[in-house]
């Protein structure tokens, strides 16, 4: 993990004006910069060669940007490059967008009706719809994971904890932003694609409240268990059965849940403080028989496998007023095949460097040029 006291070195060409760290996290640091008079943003990937882990992580998070900018609602890159100097870092050039859905939702004088509400969900949603339909979890969608323009364009970024889905392998479990991250992940049970909807479903009810949803103490599971059991109830214990989602949740997980739902069972109160929205109130309905508030309930079910999919949330009737922009994007996502990704599992430290390097080109003047021919490819099109 990187010192935050100490400078981060972008170790780039002239051709980049490096302006100011906007984003610094475990796994990398984001800059704004400017490039050839153009501003963008500009993203470190260090020290892809310190461990197996590291690089198996860098592999994914360059594949699923590389291959998945067919999708519109994904953070657009337009080049890829490594240091002339040798050192082994990944840098992303990437378009900048001066603001994410965390500081929207904090910024009271940026109105956020129910028809923007709408709008930026369905969007996240296609992204997300577009990751399950290739078999990738996020793992960390969170509001500062989403980037976001004046227009209520939306753009999902921060790859780095992405990973390949196989229902037969074990995941880990310290992934997703603390407030955002499912029940089934806290309890150290098995999880998939619900998990990332999950996180949207709490995404929505901050829009609709303007606050955090879930704000639990740091690193604190059992503290950010209670807020879940406080706002969508108690689940049943028969959730730890065998067969059932929560069957392999950890011992000690499991012993607090089941001494909770003992001690203190307790009903929903998720319908009354949503109720309780600006949002809804100046929409006119009945906030209790809202189309929003029904999808939230079903996004924040306990059991994942009971919420949607992205597919379903998307067919969900609250969205029938972006029913035309959801298929288009549908149409052009599923015009594209689903790409083929490189399996990190049993390779080498070495041969997961030499998969890096192949699809990652030490920078030279030549990537300008070949930039220049995307672009102009794009705007043709």
């Amino acid at each position: 993990m990187h010192n935050r006291s100490t400078p981060i070195i972008f170790d780039v060409p002239p051709t980049f004006k490096v302006e100011s760290i906007v984003g610094q996290g475990a796994y990398g640091a984001v800059c704004k910069a400017t490039f050839r008079d153009d501003l963008i943003a500009l993203k470190k990937i260090p020290h892809y060669s310190k461990s197996e882990d590291a690089a198996r992580r860098v592999l994914r998070e360059i594949e699923v940007l590389q291959k998945l900018q067919f999708c519109e609602q994904i953070v657009g890159c337009r080049l890829f490059f490594r240091p002339t100097s040798g050192e082994k870092d990944v840098y992303v050039v990437m378009d900048y967008i001066p603001s994410d859905l965390s500081s929207v939702i904090k910024n009271s004088h940026i109105p956020l009706d129910e028809n923007i509400v709408r709008y930026i969900s369905c969007q996240l949603f296609l992204a997300i719809r577009a990751l399950h339909r290739c078999n990738i979890l996020h793992r960390d969608v969170s509001t500062r994971n989403i980037l976001i323009h004046y227009n209520s364009q939306v753009f999902l970024c921060d790859f780095g904890l992405s990973r390949f889905f196989d229902p037969d392998e074990q995941l880990s479990f310290g992934v997703v932003t603390q407030w955002y991250r499912a029940p089934e992940i806290i309890l150290d049970a098995e999880y998939g694609y619900p998990s990332d909807v999950w996180s949207v479903g709490v995404i929505l009810g901050e829009l609709l409240l303007r606050r955090h949803l879930f704000p639990g103490k740091p690193n604190d599971s059992a503290n950010q268990l209670n807020l879940i059991f406080y706002l969508i109830g108690t689940p049943p214990a028969t959730v730890f059965d065998r067969g059932q989602p929560f069957e392999k949740a950890s011992v000690n997980a499991k012993n607090y849940t089941l001494a909770y739902i003992e001690r203190c069972p307790c009903p929903s109160t998720l319908v009354k403080l949503l109720s309780s929205s600006h949002t809804l109130a100046k929409s006119g309905t009945n906030p209790q028989k809202s189309p929003l508030v029904q999808l939230v309930e079903q996004l924040l079910q306990f059991d994942p496998n009971k919420r949607p999919s992205a597919d379903e949330a998307l067919r969900h009737p609250w969205f029938d007023p972006c029913r035309d922009f959801i298929n288009e994007m549908i149409t052009l996502q599923d015009s594209e095949p689903i790409p083929q990704f490189t399996s990190p599992k049993n390779r080498t430290l070495e041969n997961l460097l030499a998969c890096i390097e192949e699809r990652v080109p030490i920078f030279c003047e030549d990537l300008l040029v070949e930039d220049e021919a995307v672009d102009a490819g794009k705007s043709g099109a």
